[in-house]
């Protein structure tokens, strides 16, 4: 194994090539993924992000029909990151109500969400092709074919333009075949761990959608192989005691059992599950016997034998499955919430039955063969060539394993897609793709120059089937044509829950006020989704116009309309009562009363000897935080109180705002203002400054 190690290791060239198209493909696929502006789908973008922020504030989730929960183990931790780095701005649904525009905060948690495709597509991608590899033991020149045929593929060409949770089960589940592979290689506590994580990293597959279950007995099925290869490079691996195995399946049958009696706990009725009962004893049976039986097994078999060592390895997975959901306990912000996500996962995963009215029509099998040949045929052939090529390129158990992974493919195309060649490709695909790269790591390790010719062949049919994919936003675009309506990001997708909040809260802001009486006009609203859909744009120009106070504040960035509301609801009673036309629309910016940061000595010293210019010692300090910078793109304006224009010598033909019973009268702001206009400004406690694009 050691040799094999450094051979894998020892090939720089190979390994710049798998970064380089690594980085290659994630360019594209965010390219891909910017197609669709934030409004694009309400489901599932706008419903994740809305769940996200409850989760943040505390309170549970909405949707757990996939059950989803997996994905939030990685989303609620990124959006933390994100917060602290100032990448999101909206850090839960709580501060909806202090916001002006609380769209700009929504719309960039929606992109940033989405964001995460890219990076979930080349991670699978890398992680399945390095898996197999890893299993066949091959060098690393093969995983850059083995990439390349599962990155172009049709399921990730789909899943980086809409956002699903699959593309987040897809990842888990590769992490886990990358995990169990390495658990292989590995010896003593580092493997046990590897195995474990294995599973936990399967169980967050599980509970991000329960129809990547095929994908994810990937995993178990390379160790299997890998235990019964030719050369018999792994006899020691995982060469436990009974007693080990008995403890491990001791804790692992507790935990089932303790989630199988929280699932007896009441679910909340604010979530949304789509299942009609949980009466589901045969799926809570099977799952039983999947988490129990490898350590059952292993009682009856002999020590050291393939199959004992492999139900060891299954047993310490399954450990680690039981064990992912009692992680996800630490997705929610209190211990009472935590407890009752994972009870209520627990009831959906083990004992819903789902609405049969739900159930799609699935097409026949030889009808999905027949619908994508290029996609489904290689494999077979590679298959063909291992089990029947003169002289044998295979052994009889490598066959068979290779067999069982091929009825994996079979189970997953009849009943857990609904068209291979549709969105759910992803349950399926990836799969195949990563079967015909075991096939083809063999092929190219032990094959002569016409099985190797072959399986060069059936790479290229491969690649120009995926090349094929790039249009693929010629078919979403004829399937998601009736969404795209900015109006819906005000409302939930199910109107009911606790996502109702939020909606509560757009409404109070943005339709009708009931506490005050005040109804904001469709036309006012048209100019709050129109600064929403340029919400990178608007941020940038603020920070461009007042670069001295440091991190911009986007809650307190509006829209200058009739009826809107600066303060969001801070201060309820105040909206623009009268805008003029030439500025309908434009951004209004309510600047912080901010000083310089205190005992910044250090820091000053520091940013000198660093070769800092006075502007850029300014914006670290907050120095000047009087400094108003306009542009030649924008006419800015400040305005204050309308008893001011004396003070300022304003014309009578100056703008005048109304807001509430008080008129306010704009000082325009020209490029490279003169500092005492700045200082006069900032003396003025009461003023907003308004930023309007103009045209050169």
């Amino acid at each position: 194994m050691g040799q094999e190690q450094s051979t894998f290791r020892g090939r720089w060239p190979a390994w710049l090539v798998i970064v380089l198209l690594a980085f290659i493909s994630l360019a594209l696929f965010q390219g891909h993924n910017a197609r669709y502006p934030y409004y694009a789908l309400d489901d599932m973008d706008e419903l994740t992000a809305l769940d996200v922020l409850l989760i943040r504030g505390g309170v549970l989730p909405d949707h757990i029909t996939h059950p989803t929960a997996g994905m939030y183990v990685l989303l609620t931790l990124t959006h933390r990151i994100g917060y602290l780095l100032d990448f999101v701005h909206l850090r839960d649904f709580r501060f909806v109500d202090i916001w002006a525009n609380p769209l700009l905060g929504t719309a960039e948690l929606i992109d940033f969400l989405r964001a995460h495709l890219p990076f979930l597509a080349v991670g699978s991608s890398l992680l399945l092709a390095l898996a197999v590899a890893w299993a066949a033991g091959a060098g690393p020149w093969i995983v850059v074919p083995i990439f390349l045929c599962i990155a172009v593929s049709r399921a990730l060409a789909f899943h980086t333009l809409i956002f699903r949770t699959d593309s987040f089960a897809l990842f888990y589940a590769a992490v886990a075949a990358a995990f169990a592979v390495s658990a292989v290689r590995q010896r003593g506590h580092t493997a046990i761990a590897l195995a474990a994580a294995a599973g936990i990293a399967a169980g967050f597959a599980f509970t991000s959608k329960l129809t990547i279950v095929p994908t994810i007995a990937l995993a178990p099925a390379l160790v299997l192989f890998m235990l019964v290869r030719r050369d018999q490079a792994f006899t020691r691996s995982f060469d436990v005691s009974r007693r080990f195995n008995r403890s491990v399946s001791v804790v692992a049958v507790a935990v089932y059992v303790l989630l199988l009696m929280l699932a007896l706990l009441p679910m909340p009725s604010t979530f949304i599950h789509t299942r009609v009962s949980f009466h589901n004893y045969l799926l809570c049976a099977a799952a039983f016997a999947a988490i129990a039986g490898p350590g059952i097994v292993t009682r009856i078999l002999p020590e050291r034998s393939v199959l004992y060592r492999f139900f060891s390895f299954a047993n310490l997975m399954a450990l680690g499955f039981t064990l992912s959901f009692l992680a996800l306990w630490f997705v929610m912000m209190s211990p009472e919430s935590g407890i009752r996500f994972v009870a209520a996962l627990a009831k959906v995963c083990f004992l819903g039955v789902i609405d049969p009215a739900l159930a799609p029509g699935y097409a026949g099998f030889w009808e999905q063969v027949v619908s994508s040949p290029a996609l489904l045929l290689p494999p077979v052939l590679l298959f063909a060539v291992l089990g029947f090529w003169s002289p044998r390129l295979a052994s009889l158990r490598e066959v068979g394993v290779l067999a069982l992974i091929g009825l994996f493919d079979v189970v997953s195309i009849l009943w857990f897609d609904r068209m291979i060649i549709h969105q759910d490709a992803i349950f399926t695909e990836p799969l195949v793709l990563a079967h015909f790269g075991l096939m083809l790591a063999l092929i190219h390790q032990r094959g002569g120059l016409a099985a190797r010719g072959l399986a060069t062949l059936c790479v290229v049919v491969l690649l120009a089937r995926g090349v094929a994919q790039a249009e693929i936003p010629a078919l979403t675009n004829v399937i998601y044509a009736g969404y795209f309506k900015e109006s819906r990001q005000i409302l939930t997708p199910y109107q009911t829950g606790n996502q109702q909040q939020i909606q509560d809260a757009f409404g109070r802001l943005l339709v009708k006020d009931n506490a005050t009486g005040h109804v904001v006009s469709p036309h006012a609203r048209e100019l709050v989704y129109a600064q929403a859909a340029d919400y990178r744009t608007i941020a940038s120009r603020v920070s461009y116009v007042v670069p001295n106070l440091g991190r911009i504040e986007w809650s307190r960035i509006g829209v200058l309309g009739e009826g809107l509301k600066p303060f969001g609801q801070t201060r309820r009673e105040l909206w623009f009562t009268s805008v003029p036309p030439e500025l309908e629309g434009a951004t209004v910016y309510i600047p912080p009363d901010r000083g310089e940061r205190p005992d910044a000595t250090w820091l000053e010293r520091a940013l000198r000897y660093s070769g800092l210019y006075d502007h850029e010692t300014n914006a670290w300090l907050r120095r000047r935080t009087e400094v108003i910078r306009p542009r030649s793109d924008m006419s800015v304006l400040v305005f204050v109180p309308a008893d001011r224009r004396q003070a300022f010598a304003l014309p009578e033909t100056a703008p005048i705002v109304g807001m509430a019973d008080r008129p306010y009268v704009g000082v325009p702001v020209p490029v490279n203002p003169p500092d005492d206009l700045l200082r006069r400004l900032k003396a003025e406690p009461d003023r907003f400054i308004v930023i309007a694009r103009r045209y050169g």
